[in-house]
């Protein structure tokens, strides 16, 4: 290349780095960015201690890490919801199971302990719920409005979920976790949900208009939440607690996931993070849909600690059952959507 070359860069070039500069504006995404540190710390609370997995082992500095880790993950997950127009319980549920195999395998590593019973319970079961739960708590608490009975009585469910899960999985002689000391178990549930609380009530953008499609990640934001992601991957391979050959399993379902959501039928209708798109965050509705949730676990916790363990195997099956079921069903739903659709109109055109 000659001096003046070097100097006069090509008018392609010089357009492409114009447009690269103008879609680079981390100032104007910090409202955005705000909304994906507080979601992303609400599916660390919900992954980590709601669906517990052994918080009381871990160091301060692994929590700094895991909070990178999940905002990273929760701002994928936003970003799927808007760019496949997630508004459908068949398509929330494919979502949220892109959201669980990921966390499953690349940050809590659920998924290789007892393959495949721990993929199925402790991934497919337990974060891909913990996933949904966080997000409906995220969108509820946004919109600014009263709670529906339904999501207290499920608050309190998931409470009474908690308390057993907590007593009773680390006893079991194949986890051999510590058995948490009621008072710090409690203190665990109920220190992060304030602190929540605090975030939704002081830290979100409130009173403003949101456009849905600034929820999806640009191009730098998708280097910058891949690569804490992508250490952990690597990571947790050279310390042989991610298997290679382990990675199959998990990384075909996500690749089915993320297929089958290309077949949903968005037609015009937003995804269900349009509902907040006008920023409204209300502390009385978290107040109202997290009380049940504590009130409910402490007694749960309190009972299992007796002689109530078939409860823990109940809750088990429950959760292996949910965590076998909600793909097939899931997928299956929108296959048949897409029969029942596009099928006929195809049909039409031909015998036209």
């Amino acid at each position: 290349m000659t001096t003046d070359q070097a100097q006069n860069p090509p008018r392609s070039l010089r357009e492409a780095a114009v447009r690269l500069r103008q879609n680079f504006k981390p100032r104007g995404r910090l409202p955005i960015w705000r909304l994906r540190l507080v979601f992303g710390l609400t599916l660390l609370t919900f992954s980590e201690v709601v669906v517990w997995q052994n918080p009381t082992a871990r160091e301060w500095y692994e929590w700094l890490v895991l909070g990178v880790l999940y905002v990273a993950l929760g701002s994928f997950l936003l970003d799927v919801i808007v760019r496949f127009q997630v508004h459908t319980p068949a398509a929330i549920g494919l979502a949220c199971g892109v959201y669980g195999v990921v966390s499953g395998s690349l940050i809590n590593h659920g998924a290789y302990h007892n393959m495949p019973i721990g993929l199925i319970v402790r991934v497919l079961g337990l974060q891909v719920g913990a996933g949904f739960l966080a997000l409906m708590l995220f969108i509820i608490v946004m919109r600014g409005m009263s709670p529906h009975p339904l999501a207290l009585g499920a608050s309190a469910l998931v409470g009474v979920a908690w308390g057993i899960w907590a007593a009773w999985y680390p006893t079991l002689p194949n986890i051999a976790w510590e058995v948490p000391i009621r008072q710090i178990a409690q203190l665990y549930l109920i220190v992060p949900l304030i602190g929540l609380g605090a975030l939704y009530t002081f830290f979100m953008p409130r009173f403003e208009v949101l456009r849905e499609l600034n929820l999806s990640l640009l191009w730098w934001e998708m280097i910058l939440c891949g690569v804490p992601l992508f250490l952990s991957l690597i990571v947790g391979i050279l310390n042989n607690t991610i298997p290679a050959l382990g990675l199959i399993l998990p990384a075909a379902i996500l690749a089915f996931c993320l297929w089958a959501l290309r077949f949903q039928q968005p037609e015009s209708d937003p995804s269900i993070l349009a509902q907040i798109t006008f920023s409204a965050p209300s502390l009385i509705t978290y107040v109202l849909l997290v009380a049940p949730l504590i009130i409910f676990g402490i007694v749960a916790f309190d009972a299992t600690r007796g002689d109530l363990f078939a409860v823990g195997n109940l809750l088990y099956i429950i959760v292996a059952g949910f965590g076998s079921a909600w793909l097939p069903f899931a997928s299956g739903l929108i296959f048949w959507m897409v029969l029942r659709t596009e099928y006929p109109a195809r049909r039409k055109k031909r015998v036209k």
